[in-house]
């Protein structure tokens, strides 16, 4: 599916932190498909780990079966139709299996996806894993966390500040898996050949701060490796509580609607080189396998019962 011209690179790592006897993240890329996913699973036995990675397989495969150049040419689907598709399908495969699998009882988990095409990139997110923006300078965070202190911090019953050391932090209002009908945050905007992204789960987010990540990333740019490690070390140093997941994505051109696929579809991204390595034994390639942790969470609704994360 891809020309010639090089398009994105892609950088990740999962930790398991400090706290945790096992990790239960997952982070996977399709560069044809201009795809990275980042799952933050939560569960008892193998459930966490089973739940992530369900997730990004689930929501590849899918839109592996409707992007298709047919498709694409036919103009039947649009980029944020698909994904939101795609998730749906996910959370209906994880929550048929925790329905009757006894072992993956309660099993479910965070997402969040990016997905780029023509001259622009599509978010996906369901849960408390985030997505940040950096352009000109400025860091921006894409998603909304599902979660019942962002909603305090909402209805200013609590200030950011006040979140950031709440006890409910990790209670989440929203997960893949916990309920058969799934809520999803789908948003597209034009991308700048200078943007970066960052998507991450709350192991890196509730020990480090949005500052603190901003000055790390321009400090190091462009060595993404070396970004990723310290700010894995900053987690860890800070108490390493969770696992600690993320991705850094650098865009070398613009994306142009004259080289690929028809406006309002997606576009084959343009790439030339294989995805560099990144942190010696932490890239993945595809879907990172993880250990769970022993440790369960459930709800009855995604939207009104807050579920722990992790």
């Amino acid at each position: 599916m891809l020309t010639n011209g090089l398009k994105i690179s892609i950088h990740g790592i999962s930790d398991v932190g400090m706290s945790r006897e096992h990790n239960e993240d997952s982070i996977s890329w399709d560069n044809d498909l201009g795809l990275v996913m980042l799952a933050d699973g939560m569960g008892g036995h193998n459930a966490g780990e089973v739940a992530s990675e369900m997730a990004v397989t689930s929501i590849r495969d899918a839109l592996l079966d409707v992007l298709t150049p047919e498709m694409i040419a036919t103009k039947v689907i649009k980029c944020p139709d698909a994904v939101r598709e795609s998730v749906v399908y996910a959370n209906e495969e994880i929550y048929e299996q925790a329905q009757t699998r006894v072992e993956c009882a309660g099993m479910g988990t965070t997402v969040v996806l990016t997905l780029f095409h023509e001259n622009h990139v599509t978010f996906a997110n369901v849960g408390d894993s985030r997505i940040y923006r950096i352009r000109h300078g400025e860091l921006k965070q894409i998603t909304q966390d599902h979660s019942l202190v962002q909603e305090m911090v909402d209805n200013g019953y609590l200030s950011e500040e006040e979140a950031m050391i709440s006890t409910s932090r990790n209670l989440i209002t929203r997960a893949l898996g916990i309920s058969p009908d799934v809520e999803v945050d789908v948003a597209t905007e034009e991308l700048d050949e200078d943007d970066v992204f960052l998507l991450c789960s709350d192991g890196l987010t509730d020990m480090v701060s949005d500052a603190e990540i901003m000055e790390t990333i321009l400090n190091c740019t462009p060595n993404m490796d070396e970004c990723l490690k310290q700010l894995v070390s900053m987690a860890n140093d800070a108490g390493g509580n969770d696992n600690i997941s993320i991705i850094l994505i650098t865009l070398h051109e613009s994306f142009s609607d004259d080289r690929g696929l028809p406006p309002g579809a997606s576009q084959e991204i343009e790439h030339d080189e294989t995805i560099e390595e990144t942190i010696e034994e932490t890239i993945e390639e595809d879907i990172t396998e993880q250990d769970p942790e022993d440790e369960s969470a459930a709800a009855d609704s995604p939207d009104k019962k807050p579920t722990e994360d992790k």
